[in-house]
């Protein structure tokens, strides 16, 4: 079994290649390594989604998680429950394929990973639930001696769950696993561009300094596996999930539905830069639904409707009755507080600007200089899987992996 360090980049997109530096770790992987600059994400462009097909390669319809968080109609936005547990994954992971070869696994802050028995070595993505305790629950979800050990070593990078503290933490996390643990799998999750382009704008000051900050963070994972025994042919894959763009108007839907008289057969759940709407009573009818909508679209914000029938050929969640995308500058809000309305974000559909997501391998045998055409993102795990030489029988991607080795 080959080991892999696997990066995901929040929020990095194909419009982010022009930014880097010349001699950044990202640069690097590309100079040195392969890469496709036009992975497609999946519907809807969330980090839950995204993160659970990129170690499935399967999409939302087989995975099973389509949001980053269940439809929670009657729960206030602070009390709900997210999707954190790698129980709610409905197919087999990467995770779960390297246990199965007889090898070890370590999880930082990698989506839906809690809980997870495959893991070695977890340090969750959860937060806590107002009257919960953010220690304990961290400690419940993860390995506890990993955590506790982490946050000895390097707490004082962090303060709570701000960026860029968040990601540094994260990184230097990593950087020791690497060197004291040396895994079969190593994944990590970045999330300082995701935050920066939300609070400041896709094209910010403060989005281009976390493009570099995350460069950094990628040049001091490979140092330290090259400083390693057993991690110097350990292949080096940089992944994301989606890219953001602006939005300066926020459409409440469910007042949208209250105003059509449909609030009792529907309800609606946000996505971002597209929505959900979810059947309330059996027997409600959803083209009917659509047909009202289609006539007040622009005064709602909405580019287009999505039937069950489309979101079947995107390969979208089961359980949605239909679905809308947002128009440009447009984001749609079910019940989130006005007052923290952000300045980007993304949930988009198919199409959109910022769907071209990144792939990119680096180390010993790896075709220098490659480019791979267009893919889904559920072509992502088989790739790593067959780069690692391990099974993943029920992904439903590709296997790119014979044209990235030499």
């Amino acid at each position: 079994m080959r080991k892999v360090v696997l990066v995901s980049l929040d929020a990095f997109f194909d419009q982010d290649f022009s930014s880097l530096s010349p001699d950044g770790g990202l640069s690097r992987m590309i100079r040195e390594g392969c890469v496709c600059r036009q992975v497609k994400t999946v519907f809807p462009a969330l980090t839950y989604p995204a993160h659970v097909t990129l170690i499935t390669g399967c999409d939302p319809v087989d995975t099973q998680v389509g949001q980053n968080q269940p439809w929670q109609p009657d729960t206030e936005n602070s009390h709900r429950v997210w999707y954190w547990e790698r129980r709610h994954i409905a197919v087999p992971t990467l995770f779960d394929a390297v246990r199965n070869a007889g090898g070890k696994n370590c999880s930082v802050l990698w989506p839906v990973c809690c809980k997870n028995p495959a893991t070695t070595w977890l340090f969750p993505e959860v937060h806590p639930l107002p009257g919960e305790s953010a220690v304990l629950k961290t400690l419940r979800f993860g390995t506890p001696l990993f955590i506790l050990d982490s946050e000895r070593r390097f707490g004082s990078l962090r303060n709570g769950i701000s960026e860029p503290g968040l990601s540094n933490y994260a990184a230097a996390i990593t950087c020791r696993a690497i060197r004291t643990k040396a895994p079969d799998l190593t994944a990590v999750h970045l999330i300082d561009l995701d935050e920066m382009r939300h609070h400041h704008g896709t094209f910010s000051p403060e989005a281009l300094e976390a493009i570099h900050r995350n460069e950094d963070r990628l040049t001091q994972i490979q140092k330290a596996m090259e400083e390693t025994p057993g991690m110097k042919d350990a292949l080096l894959i940089a992944v994301s999930d989606h890219g953001q763009s602006d939005i300066s108007r926020t459409v409440n839907l469910t007042d949208c539905l209250k105003q059509l008289g449909l609030a009792d057969d529907f309800g609606v759940q946000s996505n971002g830069e597209s929505a959900y709407f979810f059947a309330r009573r059996e027997g409600a009818d959803p083209e009917k639904a659509m047909e009202t909508l289609a006539g007040h679209l622009e005064e709602n914000g909405i580019l287009r409707l999505y039937s069950r029938a489309d979101l079947d050929r995107m390969h979208a969640v089961r359980g949605v009755a239909f679905a809308c995308e947002a128009m440009d500058q447009v984001v749609f809000d079910d019940c989130l507080d006005q007052n923290k309305r952000e300045k980007a974000t993304h949930g988009f559909g198919p199409g959109h600007r910022a769907e071209n997501c990144l792939f990119a391998v680096r180390g010993r045998g790896v075709r220098k200089g490659t480019e791979l055409p267009s893919m889904p993102m559920r072509d992502v795990a088989p790739t790593i899987a067959g780069l690692m030489g391990i099974a993943l029988p029920s992904a439903k991607g590709k296997d790119h992996s014979r044209e990235i080795l030499e």
